[in-house]
Parts: C-alpha cells; sequence; structure tokens
C-alpha cells in the first residue's frame, strides 16, 4: 500500500500501522500535520536530522508538549526545542519555528526541566505567539525522530487536524534483532 493510499484510508491503515509499532508520538502542539518535506527549512524538509512530521499551529496555540513518555535529554537554551529519550532508545527531537539561528528565546519558556521524566501530553514549553512571530520566519513545528539515536526502520506519519498530546501523528517501527 502507498503512501497515496494511507492518507486516503488514514483509519483503515492507522490500525495496522499501529499494531506493527514500536512507539506511538502524539501531535506535540494543535494544528495541521504536514509532511517534513513542506517545511521550509533545508535540514528538516531534506530528512538529514531524521524522519518525522511537522505542525502547523492553530491560532492561540501557546504550549508544546511531550509527544511521548521519556525523559527531557535535550532542552535548547532558546527554549524553543527539546528532545525526549524514550525506553526504547529512541529520541524525539521538537522544534518550534523556523529562522531560529539568531532566535534568542524571547516569548518562549520552559516547563519542563533538563533530565525530567514526562509522559504524553505533559507541557513542555510555552510562548507567546504574537512575541515569537516577530523574530522567526515560520512559525511551523517539526517533531523529528532522530536518525543515530536507535535501529528504525521506519517512521510512518499521519496528516489534517490534530490535537496536542490527544491524537496520534506518527509511529516508529524499529529493525528487528536478528
Amino acid at each position: 500500500m502507498g503512501l497515496f493510499s494511507f492518507f486516503q484510508k488514514k483509519q483503515a491503515v492507522s490500525q495496522e500501522v499501529k499494531s506493527e509499532a514500536d512507539l506511538e508520538l502524539y501531535t506535540p502542539i494543535s494544528g495541521n500535520l504536514i509532511s517534513l518535506e513542506e517545511v521550509p527549512d533545508l535540514v528538516i524538509s531534506e530528512k538529514l536530522i531524521g524522519d518525522g512530521v511537522a505542525v502547523v499551529p492553530d491560532t492561540g496555540a501557546d504550549t508544546i508538549v511531550a509527544p511521548c513518555s521519556g525523559t527531557i535529554s535535550r532542552l535548547i537554551a532558546s527554549n524553543n526545542a527539546f528532545a525526549v529519550r524514550t525506553e526504547q532508545g529512541v529520541e524525539v527531537y521538537v522544534t518550534f519555528g523556523i529562522g531560529t539561528s539568531s532566535f534568542t528565546g524571547v516569548g518562549m519558556a520552559a516547563i519542563a526541566k533538563l533530565g525530567q521524566t514526562v509522559s504524553v501530553g505533559d507541557p513542555v514549553l510555552k510562548f507567546d505567539m504574537e512575541k515569537v512571530s516577530k523574530d522567526l520566519e515560520s512559525n511551523v513545528t517539526s517533531l523529528i525522530v532522530v536518525r543515530s539515536s536507535a535501529s528504525i526502520a521506519k517512521v510512518i506519519s499521519s496528516s489534517g487536524k490534530a490535537e496536542a498530546g490527544k491524537d496520534p501523528c506518527s509511529w516508529v517501527i524499529l529493525q528487528d534483532d536478528q
């Protein structure tokens, strides 16, 4: 079944994928899910770090939540990105915004701390969209399964409208250790 048919039959395929997946990831911020290829950042769109999904946040969104259970393994100083390491050793990186190289983090605040254990839907970052939008090219939020973090066979992502911490957006299938 091709990727296009996955989007056409999202509900039926999701059950099949869900049963095969080793890890289910939830939307980190409410909005519309888009493919990483649509993200206006070469490193993300070319999947140089890893595979995943992106979210165009809803108007009024102000919180980014943990997409999975695990430990906060990275927290960027500008408070616009973090990573969660799962018990399977998969590292899931969430980054808010495009054009962040000179972003100082004005309008962003970390709720979680480095080394903290989190569960799906726990608030990690809080932001003021009006303040951060002044310094960013885009507010697209990317969820990336870091390629070097585990033996990842594939990542399958969804599309459409999704609610933070409530709707699955990606499924990770690990390689079999034979």
